[in-house]
């Protein structure tokens, strides 16, 4: 007896650690929202990563140029050993100095230099603003990579959804085709159309999960997440209505897209390069200071022949046979920025419009569909409780499930044109 027990004791435990290494062996799925969604896209979008750059690029270049009206400074120093029958100068790298013959074994110079511009005529300042200008584009590029991030994001989660609701209605309209199978009577011709029918509701409805598989790997592309175990998403597949004011959208689009903000500090930087052809020739203002320590033989001797200091004003004068050509090509790509800009603002006012006209369109054409869709169902489902019922019940339910596909496919499309308004206005609508 009590060997018995031990032995129903132990294949217990080995059924446990059955189950256990099992459940380890199986494919966890991730279950994501749209708010985790588009925070991941965020994260692993290397277009979105590279803008991120550009920023931090841009603002080391606006330190460069602000570095520009400091004064420079420079040490050098230079240890010479030597054995001269004639004079020579020293190469450029070492200090470019007159060595005489007379000098004996060592010869060592050092020198501290200072420089400073006083006035360049504007160009300094000038390619300060450019810097910072395409500091502040840099983050605006940076704004409209991220809104089409998040915008394709929405778009790929909610095609997800949609693709996972098509393939529960044709799952429902299936089990509801054939359980009404038997009920009907029907005669030989009749008996094919039913095969038929359901025949083709089986392939469409594995035509369904390759679309559904398709949508997943799309979603997984965009998040990221190509290279986990299967992700699942969790979110409400139904109308948003939201309240549509076309002027509203147009003047929120022309305040809040991106892209024409990038416009206007392309048009500031066209405008600082027109003034910087015009200052090509204005003259140059240096401060420079210098001092100098020269030395012969060796160091324990501390013979030092010369100890110098200078300081120099220097005005440089150009004069540039190029000046007006270069002006008027500023100007000529300053009339072309102004050009881009109106047709963007035209561009964008189209789209807004368009997406206006889109989405109360399909707004209104789903609560139709609804609508229609419930008392549709009703009726269906008062109509079918009876047995030895007509062969137009079957057709009957393959209008129901036609229109119940119709509808959600209105639902989608009220969706992605939300969606599409939300991009084109430069700003999502507050829920």
């Amino acid at each position: 007896m009590g060997t018995m027990k031990k032995v129903i004791s132990l294949c217990a435990v080995l059924f446990l650690c059955g189950n256990v290494f099992a459940a380890a062996g199986s494919p966890l799925i991730e279950v994501i929202s749209l708010t985790k969604a588009v925070e991941l896209s965020k994260k692993n979008n290397p277009t979105l990563l590279s803008a991120e750059q550009d920023i931090i690029i841009a603002k080391q270049r606006v330190k460069e140029a602000r570095f520009m009206a400091l004064p420079q400074f420079s040490f050098a120093g230079t240890l010479t050993r030597l054995n001269l029958e004639y004079p020579m100068v020293l190469p450029q790298e070492f200090g470019g100095r007159y060595l005489d013959n007379s000098i004996s074994e060592n010869f060592y110079a050092l020198r501290a230099y200072a420089f400073q511009p006083i006035y360049t005529g504007g160009r300094n300042k000038s390619t300060f603003r450019i810097a910072k200008t395409a500091h502040k584009e840099a983050k605006v590029k940076h704004e409209t990579v991220k809104r089409d991030v998040v915008s394709t994001t929405k778009k790929a989660f909610y095609t997800l959804l949609f693709k996972k609701k098509i393939l529960e209605i044709s799952d429902f309209w299936s089990k509801q085709a054939k359980n009404l199978s038997p009920k009907i009577k029907k005669d030989k011709w009749e008996a094919i159309e039913v095969k038929t029918f359901i025949s083709g509701l089986n392939s469409e409805r594995a035509a369904y999960e390759k679309d559904l598989r398709l949508a997943k790997k799309i979603f997984q592309k965009v998040i990221g997440r190509q290279t986990i175990p299967p992700v699942d998403i969790s979110g409400e597949f139904g109308i948003h209505q939201v309240k549509i004011d076309r002027n509203k959208s147009l003047i929120t689009a022309m305040e809040m897209r991106s892209e024409l903000k990038s416009e206007i500090y392309k048009a500031q930087i066209d405008e600082i390069a027109v003034n910087m052809a015009m200052i090509k020739s204005y003259p140059n203002v240096y401060l420079g200071a210098s001092y100098d320590v020269v030395g012969y033989n060796t160091f324990a001797q501390n013979d030092v022949k010369s100890n110098n200091w200078i300081a120099s004003l220097a005005i440089k004068l150009p004069i540039p046979w190029d000046t007006w050509t270069q002006v008027n090509q500023r100007r000529a790509q300053q009339r072309k920025g102004d050009l881009k800009r109106s047709d963007l603002r035209d561009e964008i006012r189209f789209e807004v419009i368009n997406a206006n006209e889109n989405l109360d369109f399909w707004q209104k054409e789903s609560e139709k569909r609804k609508d229609i869709l419930v008392k549709i169902k009703k009726e269906y489902r008062d109509s079918i409780r009876k047995n030895n019922l007509p062969m137009s019940a079957l057709r009957t339910l393959k209008e129901v499930y036609s229109f119940d596909k119709s509808y959600i496919e209105s639902v989608y499309e009220q969706t992605m044109a939300k969606i599409k308004l939300e991009w084109a206005q430069g700003r999502d609508f507050i829920q």
